[in-house]
Parts: C-alpha cells; sequence; structure tokens
C-alpha cells in the first residue's frame, strides 16, 4: 500500500523487495515491480534514488542486542556502500528510563518463557497483544535510532516527528512514556 501511493504521487517507478511472496504478488498486481528479496542480501541495481526502509528495521532481530544492532546497520550499509539517499519510517518507544521500554519488549519477544507469558496475559490484557512473541521485536527511542544511523555512516538530513499515539494502562507497566512514528532522511557521509 505504501508502494503503490508513493508511484501515484511521485510518478517515478517504485521496487518493492519483500521476503514475504503474498505480498510480492500483490504489489505485481496494482502494476508495481516487486520481487522476494532480504533486506539484509539486497543487490542494488544501481538506478535508485532512494531506498524507503518502512517499519522494516524493528524485525530485523538477533539473539542478542549486539547481533540486532549488527542486522540493522546491515541493511542500512547496502545502500550506504551505494551511494544511495535512504528514508526509514520506525515505531519510536521513549521510556520514563531512558531506552528501557524498547529493551524490555525485545527480551520479552525474543524469549520463548517470556514470550508464553506474554501470551497468557495478553488473553487479559488484549491491548499486550504482540505478532512478535517468541521470533523477537526491537523498538528504539528517537535517539537510539539516530545513533545507529550515525554508526552506520549516515547523516540525517531531515526528520519528521509523528503524532503521539494512545498508551494503553497495560502498557504503561513497561515504562513506555510515548510512542509514535519518526521519519528520517539519511544521507551517506
Amino acid at each position: 500500500y505504501f508502494a503503490h501511493a508513493l508511484q501515484e504521487q511521485i510518478q517515478f517507478p517504485v521496487r518493492v523487495l519483500d521476503t514475504d511472496p503474498v505480498s510480492v504478488e500483490e504489489c505485481q498486481r496494482k502494476g508495481l515491480e516487486a520481487c522476494c528479496e532480504d533486506a539484509l542480501k539486497a543487490q542494488p541495481k544501481g538506478d535508485e534514488a532512494v531506498v524507503c526502509f518502512n517499519m522494516i528495521l524493528h524485525h530485523l532481530v538477533g539473539d542478542t542486542e549486539e547481533a540486532t544492532r549488527a542486522l540493522q546497520m546491515k541493511a542500512l550499509t547496502l545502500w550506504r556502500d551505494a551511494n544511495i539517499k535512504i528514508f526509514v519510517n520506525e515505531y519510536i518507544y521513549e521510556s520514563y528510563i531512558p531506552s528501557l521500554s524498547g529493551r524490555l519488549i525485545y527480551e520479552i519477544t525474543k524469549n520463548k518463557l517470556l514470550s508464553t507469558l506474554g501470551l497468557a496475559i495478553a488473553k487479559f490484557a488484549p491491548s499486550m497483544r504482540a505478532n512478535t512473541f517468541g521470533v523477537g521485536v526491537r523498538f528504539r527511542s528517537h535517539d537510539e535510532w539516530r545513533n545507529l544511523f550515525t554508526d552506520a555512516g549516515f547523516r540525517i538530513s531531515g526528520i519528521i516527528f509523528g503524532d503521539n499515539e494512545t498508551i494503553s494502562i497495560p502498557r504503561r507497566g513497561l515504562l513506555i512514556k510515548s510512542i509514535r512514528k519518526d521519519s528520517f532522511v539519511l544521507e551517506p557521509v
């Protein structure tokens, strides 16, 4: 949907890379160029002007925080080395204790035992449901994303701060202060 809307607005060709064959087929039905490809193994074709990571990076998770950060940086650096601008739209989880909420959610969703507990809690508190239980997800604060982008060799040339979302009382138990979606334009240094 994002790619189709983008192509309609900018009148330039859009190419979608996705690991989900159903999503690729849907894109092709909408007249978009699309292919199955892993964000960690993407091969620039040389005709790209901008690459968009729309709610993708938080799904790239490893067994540790260090491995997760390395995966997220790898996806970005594939395009940095091709000297291409990147647009990133990502969840921002701000905490009452800096950077804690995103890390808590990561630890809960990647751990099988904690995920089982999370599923049980979600039966009584539906706002705690997550389709990433047992798989992992790594949300970050605004500053954490900025640091990751800088460490990956980019300068941030534009930022749009998203609107704050409503946070349910059970989710506040994860010390979440605010949730929003921010957008960044990154340029290789």
